[in-house]
């Protein structure tokens, strides 16, 4: 897979989290669409072929939803930043006001130490 087939392939998925991310026509959560973004990288980690890739396409998968971030959040932000945030006072703050799981929270915490360790 490149990277323009993975747009193809998962621009869908993440039009449809940006618009669940919607608060009003031009303003997004930026912490939900953090948390949803996250998940989607950590499930496509754990089990690829259930999000119809294989372990080789996920630098591509990873390079296409750094791009959606950059769009989102800004420049110079990223999936590890993402997961630096999520491990802060101020992530843990959004996680409640989102009101996450204790389940979900374990999932992205989890996967924060060891994107955060490899880093």
């Amino acid at each position: 897979m490149d990277i323009e087939e993975a747009r193809q392939r998962f621009s869908p998925s993440v039009s449809e989290i940006i618009d669940g991310c919607m608060i009003e026509e031009s303003f997004v959560d930026k912490d939900m669409f953090r948390v949803y973004i996250m998940t989607i990288w950590g499930n496509a980690v754990l089990e690829p072929e259930r999000t119809g890739i294989t372990v080789d396409d996920l630098s591509v998968l990873h390079d296409y939803l750094n791009e959606e971030i950059v769009q989102i959040l800004g420049a110079g932000t990223d999936l590890i930043g993402c997961y630096e945030f999520i491990m802060s006072k101020p992530g843990e703050e959004s996680l409640e006001r989102l009101q996450i799981s204790a389940e979900h929270r374990a999932f992205l915490r989890h996967f924060a130490g060891l994107i955060l360790s490899q880093a």
